[in-house]
């Protein structure tokens, strides 16, 4: 049989479109059957190269075949350099280069890339523009970023050239992924998805998740960073994509890693090993065994067992011995601060000295790894006994944190970056403890927890396209409220989500403003309430090794109080939350109301007894806690009655600052409660400038635009907190929901904020400890007070404290002092929080 030069050039279209997509199986079929065909003819060098240079792709990217890939590249090199086939022979030079680089050996791949550098200046091709993006990845992975930044642009402008819209989408793609190395990650991210936006239709779009899911990572948006991947891996193990799908399962390990799950980190990085052991990729393999290390130490140290800790450190310094093929920030460095940490839980500092010197580290390393390396040069020193050198590792790690955080706008980024200080600050407060001493530990603890306080940006960028997104996500939440049919219902409320979830990942593209703020000290607290406000106790609380404590500053001094067992604590304040839920019933039969009352009461009382009466405060008290503790309901403890309580998530201390910025108020009423506009009435009758917001007109639109400037902000509606999504917790107005994500931005610098509504006092912790819902946005946003409930709030009891309350503000009280005023007298606990700085 003769080859048909129509029908052979139509096949290895076919074949070529199986490749393009990601299809690999089918592609290699059908190339192998195209140079079947082709053996039979003397003819078409061409077209015999460009089939064997298919087929060794895709025997590699299928089979994970290294050997038998080169040796197709080998026949093509042949054919090319037999018949003068230039462009081919840039295009088996830029194959082989990316085959060495996808089996680690950075060195080999180098050579063959630059190998073709006096043939890239001819005509554009699309092999030269191949061959250019390749050499770009290359020098991103090695950190060269310049280099690669050059020739990424210069592959862009050739397959602009020649009209190749998927190449050119990979090149800008991957100048996106080079901002990320520069440490611009909203820039990054904002490249990335244009990228994406304007070639989506150009081909398999896995690689491109898997890229931008490195970045998330790294911007400590780890949950989602594996839903990337998660989409990713279900598409190449459909197209049968056997390399990239173990690329896959080892940085779905790492961000299982993050999320604390070691079990199952080992597994997904075991896999991916195992499956580079039989690609014959040592290189990959030895990453990935590096993963696994690190989860199997993770469980070490979770369990209390270090006795395997040799072991672990022993094959760490084996793997950073071996590394070679891979930039050392991939393999190297990591292995040896594993080696090093390892070594210091063993005990064997001397051997951890030395890991930690071979780690060198510069801004092309990973910033997870870079501040890795700083916690342990920290435990290393604090157990050597040299605190002043472990303390200059924590600033050096801080450094770097708040160079990275400068970079982010939005509240979500800004909180979920946090994630990668989580190990630096506990490193920091376990040796504050070590020394007994109370400063100490509540410098420490307000060092981390100041690093991603506060706001990303001064005020948020237009963004027409954000504004949409969440205004449709409104309407689809108020057409669920419509539907009586439950899949109807079930449908809008998956397309709210599906918008909201657009509107939040448009968030992380906007860049920052706004540094992180000056952490306190236990010296400068200590001067400010004796200038200030000497009747005020300050008492942080710190869960740490399963039991809370209590750093407390006033006038006289410091001291460090063990208050309680977590685990009691945590089982008193759910069941305060179950029976306030009881209790906001206000159809509950008497008896079961009587029930419900006398177990919060008992309940509340023992919270009181463990974590306040240890502390011994008869005066104002203002309270700095996190995770569960923040959802207490802190002014109803029996002792607290009557007496000024403010809570917050870190130590805003702000001296010199007045009671309110104005006394210009904003009262807006929402729809579905009895008793809303009354209470809305009674509020705005204890001001003079205000204005009132009710029916039609309180709109989403007409309350977030009149924030700016007011003093005082009352808020009478519905609230939900959403505790899987907490920046769409929200309060219900005349048009739907109002969400604390368009607040997000809003200068709210001194302003009083009343949220008469259920549960909007409450925060969800992303997994770095950073708090987040409506109630923190407000705070993060410079709001003087914030007063809100943590459990459902009754209609009557807001239609009596609410007047109360504003007729103290009026009267120049403090927001917890009115606060105090307002509820001291309600039969019922009630659980509004005063939420803010201290003020002094």
């Amino acid at each position: 049989m003769e080859a048909d030069g129509g029908g052979a050039t139509d096949l290895y279209a076919v074949a070529r479109g199986h490749d393009d997509v990601g299809r690999f199986g089918e592609a290699l079929a059908t190339y192998r059957r195209l140079l079947r065909l082709l053996e039979e003819s003397s003819g078409e060098p061409r077209l015999r190269a460009r089939a064997l240079l298919g087929a060794a792709h895709c025997v590699y990217e299928a089979q994970g075949d290294l050997d038998g890939a080169m040796r197709l590249l080998d026949d093509a090199e042949a054919v090319s350099r037999e018949h003068d086939l230039g462009t081919e022979l840039i295009a088996v030079q830029g194959q082989r280069g990316l085959l060495w680089l996808r089996a680690g050996d950075v060195a080999r791949a180098r050579a063959e890339l630059d190998r073709a550098e006096p043939r890239l200046d001819r005509e554009p091709s699309r092999d030269a523009a191949v061959l250019l993006l390749n050499r770009g990845a290359l020098n991103l992975d090695a950190g060269d970023v310049a280099a690669a930044e050059r020739d990424l642009a210069a592959s862009s402008a050739h397959a602009a050239a020649i009209g190749d819209r998927s190449v050119e989408g990979k090149a800008l793609h991957n100048l996106g992924y080079a901002h990320f190395l520069r440490g611009d990650l909203p820039l990054a991210l904002r490249r990335m998805s244009e990228a994406t936006d304007a070639f989506a239709h150009e081909g398999p779009q896995s690689v491109a998740l898997v890229d931008r899911s490195r970045v998330l990572y790294e911007a400590g948006l780890v949950r989602e960073a594996a839903e990337a991947l998660d989409a990713a891996a279900a598409a190449l193990e459909q197209d049968g994509a056997a390399v990239d799908l173990a690329h896959v399962r080892l940085d779905t390990a790492r961000c299982l890693l993050q999320l604390r799950r070691h079990d199952q980190a080992l597994r997904a990085a075991r896999a991916a090993r195992e499956a580079f052991v039989e690609q014959s990729n040592t290189q990959w393999a030895l990453r990935a065994e590096l993963v696994e290390l690190e989860a199997e130490l993770g469980t070490l140290v979770s369990d209390g067992d270090v006795g395997d800790c040799p072991r672990v450190l022993r094959r760490a310094g084996e793997i950073a011995e071996l590394a070679h093929g891979l930039a050392p920030g991939l393999v190297a460095v990591p292995a040896r601060i594993l080696q090093a940490d390892a070594a210091v839980l063993a005990g064997e500092l001397d051997v951890a000295r030395t890991a930690l010197a071979a780690a060198r580290t510069d801004s092309s390393v990973a910033l997870s790894v870079r501040i890795q390396r700083q916690v342990v040069a920290a435990r290393l020193a604090f157990a050597a006994g040299d605190r002043r050198r472990g303390l200059a590792a924590v600033r050096r790690g801080h450094a770097l944190l708040s160079s990275h955080r400068a970079h982010l706008g939005s509240v979500d980024a800004v909180t979920a970056a946090a994630l990668h200080g989580a190990r630096l600050a506990i490193a920091d407060v376990e040796a504050a403890f070590g020394t007994g001493r109370p400063a100490a530990v509540f410098d420490a603890v307000e060092r981390g927890r100041a690093t991603f306080a506060g706001a990303g940006r001064v005020r948020p960028p237009a963004d027409p396209e954000t504004a949409d997104l969440v205004e449709r996500a409104r309407r689809e939440l108020e057409a669920s409220l419509a539907e009586e049919a439950l899949a109807d219902r079930e449908s809008h409320l998956a397309e709210a989500r599906r918008l909201q979830e657009a509107a939040r990942r448009r968030a992380w593209l906007d860049g920052g403003s706004r540094g992180a703020p000056r952490p306190a000290t236990a010296r400068r607290v200590r001067e400010a309430l004796r200038g200030g406000a000497p009747q005020v106790t300050v008492a942080s609380l710190v869960l740490l090794h399963g039991a809370v404590h209590a750093v407390v500053v006033d006038v006289t001094g410091d001291r460090l109080v063990r208050l309680a067992d977590w685990d009691e604590v945590a089982e008193q304040v759910r069941r305060v939350r179950a029976d306030l839920g009881v209790l906001s019933n206000a159809l509950i039969p008497e008896p079961l109301r009587a029930a419900a009352a006398a177990s919060v009461g008992r309940a509340l009382g023992r919270l009181d007894g463990m974590l306040l009466g240890p502390l011994h405060v008869t005066g104002d008290l203002h309270l700095v806690a996190r995770d569960l503790l923040l959802t207490v309901p802190w002014a109803a403890l029996p002792s607290r009655r009557g007496r000024r309580t403010v809570v917050n998530s870190w130590l805003d201390l702000r001296a010199g600052a007045p009671p309110r910025r104005s006394d210009r108020a904003l009262v807006v009423a929402g729809p579905g409660l009895l008793a809303s506009h009354e209470e809305a009435g009674l509020v705005a009758g204890a001001w003079d400038d205000v204005v009132l917001l009710r029916g039609e007109d309180a709109t989403c639109a007409a309350t977030s635009g009149r924030l700016a400037g007011v003093g005082i902000v009352h808020l009478a509606a519905h609230g939900t907190h959403e505790p899987d999504n907490p920046l769409f917790s929200s309060v219900r107005l005349a048009d739907g929901p109002l969400f604390a994500h368009e607040l997000d931005g809003t200068d709210l610098a001194g302003a009083v904020v009343v949220l008469s509504a259920c549960e909007v006092g409450r925060s969800s912790s992303r997994v770095g400890g950073e708090p987040l819902g409506l109630t923190s946005v407000l705070l993060r946003h410079g709001a003087g007070a914030v007063i809100a409930a943590v459990a459902p709030l009754r209609d009557d009891v807001a239609l009596r404290v609410m007047p109360a309350l504003h007729a103290g503000l009026r009267e120049g009280l403090r927001p917890g002092q009115a606060l105090a005023r307002a509820v001291a007298d309600e039969p019922e606990p009630v659980p509004l929080v005063c939420f803010g700085p201290l003020v002094v």
